[in-house]
């Protein structure tokens, strides 16, 4: 995910003296490293506005790409891919549509279980975690059970079967021609059944978090400060070096102007 916005730097330095012109480009980088930075943070603070109850993954997915004051003067904000092939898993939440496959059930396509089309929706009565989602464990077993798990030393064996007895929930799909829904069921004991996932052709999202108009917004209000800031100080800094070197050190008339 990338976003661009245009400054007018040059229009701003127009009445910058010579002298400490050589300060833009770092002061530029700085600037731009400040914004990121203040994006990264807002957002964070926005996510658990968005979204109910985000895991601390949600919170903690925004990294950063730092600007070089050597030349490199591109920064941004990004969510870090599980997967690169993948798109990241709040992408529909920004751009709307069907989201990805997650890794169970990638692992459930594979084996037969589910087909390419379809989505594993948790059951209505289903109880979840504090976020909202299916506890790890629970989908172990389920994978377990189904021989679907990524490492066949973790799949269930008949001698673990027969060791849990009766008491263990049982995961199954119903077969063609049942009249259960098609998903994953528990049994639990001899006559109890209920379901826990639910097989639905598609899920899909509506656009619910601007991510890049609040970059954009956050990006055009907060980085002409900081570009001021930045040069201010980068103005005093060769100040400083030139008079501790004997040369002319002079003071700066500049001043960000006021329409900018």
């Amino acid at each position: 995910m990338s976003f661009s916005f245009q400054t007018s730097i040059e229009q701003w330095t127009a009445d910058l003296e010579d002298i400490y012109k050589r300060q833009i480009p770092f002061a530029t980088a700085k600037a731009l490293n400040d914004t990121v930075d203040d994006i990264r943070d807002y957002h964070q603070m926005i996510i658990p506005i968005v979204f109910d109850r985000p895991t601390r993954y949600t919170l903690n997915s925004l990294r950063v790409l730092k600007a070089s004051s050597r030349g490199d003067l591109e920064a941004g904000v990004y969510f870090k891919d599980q997967n690169r092939r993948r798109q990241h898993y709040l992408m529909p939440q920004v751009d709307g549509g069907n989201r990805p496959h997650k890794a169970f059930e990638t692992w459930l396509i594979r084996r037969g279980v589910m087909r390419s089309n379809e989505y594993a929706v948790p059951a209505s009565r289903l109880t979840l975690d504090a976020y909202g989602n299916v506890s790890p464990g629970m989908i172990t077993s389920i994978l377990s059970q189904l021989a679907a798990g990524p490492d066949a030393m973790q799949w269930e064996t008949k001698r673990s079967r027969k060791r849990a007895g009766s008491a263990r929930n049982r995961y199954f799909v119903p077969q063609p021609g049942s009249t259960l829904r098609r998903g994953i069921w528990r049994r639990k004991g001899r006559k109890s059944i209920e379901p826990v996932f639910i097989f639905v052709s598609g899920v899909t999202y509506q656009k619910r978090y601007d991510f890049f108009g609040i970059s954009m917004d956050r990006a055009l209000a907060f980085f002409p400060l900081n570009f001021e800031l930045r040069l201010m100080k980068g103005i005093e800094d060769q100040r400083g070096y030139r008079s501790r070197q004997g040369m002319d050190a002079p003071l700066s008339t500049w001043t960000m102007p006021s329409d900018s």
